[in-house]
């Protein structure tokens, strides 16, 4: 898209109801790249067509100023190819200080989301592939670049979904998990991917279990329970094709372990089980209260701290459930 491009009226036969597009931030359309969608301009009377698709972008700040140039619109039919545009190029977006926080976070959620839903659901449980464990990585990477930033997580927490699904479910609890680890000292960076990893697939295992199982309104059989407390195993077995080190290992298998011995896989307890599984235990089970679930209403963020500290005493490494507070506190999510 060259900076002197002029807009040209849309083809004819095409829709001018303003119900056929949507609009996205300027900012999002990075120069240099492309993308296989149609960017349009509002004009007086209806849209007009700026860039076609294929072309190079090169969205020039003179060029803006004087298109008096607010938002982009781009038709419905074509939001597919620009959540795939920006699903290419959203580390780059993350990290636009000319785009609001507020939009960049809103971008990081619904990009992820459905990377983390299309992992999930389309390709498990037989096996969790090369492509998709490349997704998943680079996902947890743009998600720690991110959250390095201040504020974001306050941020962030606007978006993160409160109805229960596996998929949303795993990504807030890598946000929240990495947002912790973030603010202990002398935490390695690597340690850092490597959690938010485990984190990223911790629940990976009950796409091997039941529907009527996992979604049960009523309290579970012994029968059932048991089977449920396979899906850490299960996870493992799903991810065995993949290069997951000691670490992300750990994370996923022991995060239903209890500070005071009580739980599973292993019946660990205390500082033998590995740090970055206490913290997704508390983030695991935060993210789970506040949601709504089948057999329970969402908590909001107090109560649910609330029940953890007093309905749930044994559970937690008691200094970690501290500084679960203090992060949500200091993101004022509490």
């Amino acid at each position: 898209m060259s900076p002197v491009h002029k807009p040209t009226p849309k083809p004819s036969g095409v829709s001018q109801r303003g119900e056929d597009y949507f609009p996205i931030q300027p900012n999002t359309i990075l120069p240099g790249t492309e993308g296989m969608f149609d960017l349009y301009l509002q004009r007086a009377g209806g849209f007009v067509l700026y860039a076609r698709k294929g072309e190079i972008f090169s969205v020039e700040p003179k060029l803006k100023q004087a298109l008096d140039l607010t938002a982009f619109y781009i038709r419905v039919d074509q939001r597919f190819d620009y959540e795939s545009y920006l699903a290419r190029n959203l580390g780059a977006v993350l990290l636009n200080p000319d785009i609001p926080v507020e939009e960049r976070s809103r971008l990081f959620y619904q990009i992820s989301s459905g990377i983390m839903k299309q992992s999930f659901t389309g390709k498990l449980p037989r096996g969790l592939d090369e492509k998709t464990y490349q997704e998943l990585q680079t996902l947890v990477k743009r998600g720690l670049a991110f959250l390095s930033k201040p504020g974001t997580l306050t941020s962030l927490s606007e978006f993160l979904s409160h109805k229960y699904h596996t998929y949303t479910h795993s990504l807030n609890v890598m946000v929240l998990t990495i947002a912790m680890l973030q603010s202990l000292p002398d935490v390695d960076r690597s340690i850092l991917f490597d959690a938010g990893l485990g984190a990223a697939l911790h629940d990976i295992g009950k796409t091997e279990i039941p529907d009527n199982v996992l979604n049960k309104a009523g309290p579970l059989t012994q029968a059932e329970w048991e089977i449920v407390r396979t899906h850490p195993v299960r996870a493992l077995g799903i991810c065995a094709t993949m290069p997951l080190n000691h670490v992300t290992t750990n994370t996923i298998l022991f995060h239903h372990e209890r500070w005071d011995g009580k739980g599973y896989p292993g019946g660990m307890s205390g500082e033998g089980i590995p740090l970055t599984a206490r913290v997704l235990a508390l983030c695991d089970a935060y993210d789970a209260l506040t949601s709504e679930r089948p057999y329970a209403k969402a908590l909001n963020p107090y109560k649910a701290l609330a029940v953890m500290r007093e309905e749930m005493q044994g559970a937690f490494d008691p200094q970690l459930y501290k500084r679960l507070v203090f992060v949500l506190g200091n993101a004022r999510i509490v």
